[in-house]
This record gives structure tokens, C-alpha cells and sequence, in this order.
């Protein structure tokens, strides 16, 4: 569960508070006037959004993904992939992943204490950083007396086609205390991960679920039982694809990413 740390006293919204209403010359992190933390990055604000994901019986909420928001000048709403591409260096690139990681934990703690946030790291960065990939994200969440149990490191499916590299950076964060999520794309793909890596969470995107790739392997998988728990994403309506023993879902049907999580554990059926 993502939580406050019981050995330490000191809330997290603590150091919310001293974050400054206004742009100040060092500071990235801020404070807006509707009591959300946004960051700027080079001329750009940059804003937390975050979606449920669910037990789709009772509606229980287990967990949030993290998205950011970017908004540009003249109020212009940019892609989050347009502006990592624009990090010149790995240098560059690497501050910019860590201040979105932290501008989401700060967000999601002004709640209180959600269920598990889950944070997603950018492909480029996993081969960028070549020593320590989770201490400096770690000293962030001791900072903040946050359970790194709680949050969840999760990578981009083109990165499960790297395993040698994947296993080195998702090894480094399980060391840090973090638990780790990947996407796959095929039965074979799953089943390599799950030998190597060792995942607590395998996310399957709902419309490759026909693929010739998904076949009869994938009703194996899934009833399969203990780690990993299985996510089922872009459930997007009435008519997505059936539950295939997936334990969560997540998608529209079950909630839109919004810019501050609710403070409840269930969540309202989608109309």
C-alpha cells in the first residue's frame, strides 16, 4: 500500500506547503492556485493526471497510474513524448524524468494515502542511465516518508524487447524497495518477462487480446495464480474485450484521468 512511513513523523504535505504560489529562480516545483503542485520545465507547466485502476466487480480502486500534462505557451496543450524528445542530453533527459516522478507523488499525497501509484519511466532513460537508476528517486521518497512498497516503477512495452537491459534497471528499483510493472504484447513476450524479470504486474493492452500472438497460451497465463497480477488496459467502454481472468482493468469504462485523485477507494460505474 502506498503510504506514509510509521517510523517517521513527518507528513509529506509538510513539504508541500513550502513549495512557493509563484516562479522562483532555482525552483521548479510550485504551487498553483487551485492547490495542485505543477513543476516548469524550460517555458513549459507541467501537471499531474490520474486514472484508476480497478477490481471491476466491486469497483475497488487498487491503485492510480500517474500521466503528466504539459501546457506550453499562449496555453498550448503539448504531447508529454514531444517534450522528452526535446531533453537534448541524457543529462537533461534524466532531470526531467525524476521532477515528473516527483511532481506526481507530491499530487497523489495531497489525498492522503491512495492505494498504489504507479509511475512510469521513459524508454529512453533506461539506457541513458548506466549506474544507480533508482537512489536518487529514493531519496526523493524517504524525503517525502513515503512506503516505497507502494509505488510501482512501471516501463514501456517497446523496453520488453530489451531483457538483458530491462532486468538491470528493474533489479536496480526492487533493491530501492520498489515494485516493478511491464507491457507485453505476446504470450512468448509475457512468459520470457515473467522468467527473468520477475514482474509484480504485467499490463495487456485489451484490443491485442484477439491478436494471433494472444492464441489459447493466454488463457493458461491467466489462470495462472499469484504474481504477477494482471492489468487489463484500454478498457474504454461497454464493449471492450471480456475479462480473460484478468484480476484489474483500466480504461475510460472505469474512469478518465483526472488531475486529483478522489480521496475514496471505490469508484462510481462510468456512465
Amino acid at each position: 500500500m502506498f503510504q506514509l512511513d510509521p517510523a517517521d513523523a513527518a507528513p509529506p504535505w509538510a513539504h508541500f506547503e513550502h513549495l512557493p504560489l509563484g516562479l522562483q529562480a532555482g525552483c521548479r516545483l510550485r504551487r498553483s492556485r487551485d492547490g495542485r503542485a505543477v513543476a516548469d520545465w524550460f517555458g513549459c507547466e507541467l501537471a499531474s493526471a490520474f486514472q484508476p485502476i480497478v477490481e471491476p466487480i466491486s469497483r475497488q480502486v487498487m491503485g492510480w497510474e500517474a500521466f503528466l500534462r504539459v501546457q506550453g505557451s499562449r496555453d498550448r496543450q503539448l504531447s508529454p513524448w514531444r517534450l522528452f524528445s526535446s531533453a537534448a542530453d541524457d543529462y537533461r533527459l534524466m532531470g526531467l524524468d525524476r521532477l515528473c516522478r516527483t511532481l506526481h507523488l507530491l499530487n497523489a499525497l495531497q489525498v492522503g494515502a491512495p492505494p498504489r501509484l504507479f509511475l512510469n519511466v521513459h524508454g529512453r532513460l533506461l539506457a541513458a542511465v548506466t549506474d544507480d537508476h533508482g537512489k536518487a528517486f529514493r531519496r526523493v521518497v524517504d524525503t517525502l516518508a513515503v512506503d516505497p512498497r507502494g509505488l510501482v516503477i512501471e516501463t514501456p512495452l517497446a523496453a520488453s524487447e530489451q531483457l538483458d537491459l530491462l532486468e538491470f534497471v528493474l533489479g536496480n528499483y526492487r533493491r530501492h524497495g520498489f515494485q516493478v510493472a511491464v507491457n507485453v504484447d505476446s504470450v512468448a513476450q509475457w512468459e520470457r518477462l515473467v522468467r527473468v524479470i520477475q514482474p509484480d504486474f504485467v499490463k495487456l493492452d485489451s484490443r491485442l487480446l484477439g491478436h494471433p500472438a494472444f492464441g489459447p497460451g493466454l488463457a493458461d497465463l491467466l489462470a495462472r495464480r499469484g504474481p504477477p497480477q494482471v492489468i487489463l488496459t484500454h478498457q474504454e467502454g461497454p464493449g471492450s474485450p471480456g475479462t480473460h481472468g484478468a484480476t484489474w482493468r483500466q480504461g475510460y469504462a472505469y474512469g478518465y484521468p483526472a488531475t486529483m485523485p478522489p480521496r475514496g477507494r471505490e469508484i462510481a460505474p462510468h456512465r
